[in-house]
């Protein structure tokens, strides 16, 4: 099973890092909707931006270490 997955995620590993910088920019742009529109930043929760920003950094470094290793 986890042959299939690195295989899957080797093709297809721009989507998921792809998505998730979508994802982080769309929270980002929804936060700071929700402070224009309220004017403060009370109400909004950002852990979904903390959760998805964690995914995003660990997806990207997996890839350029992945292209690194290519390379050499």
């Amino acid at each position: 099973m986890s042959q299939q997955l690195a295989a899957w995620y080797k093709d297809k590993g721009e989507y998921v890092t792809g998505a998730l910088f979508g994802l982080v920019s769309l929270d980002l742009f929804m936060f700071f909707v929700h402070c224009i529109i309220e004017g403060t930043t009370e109400g909004y929760g950002l852990t979904t931006f903390v959760i998805s920003s964690g995914f995003l950094s660990v997806a990207a470094i997996e890839r350029m270490y992945t292209q690194q290793d290519e390379h050499h």
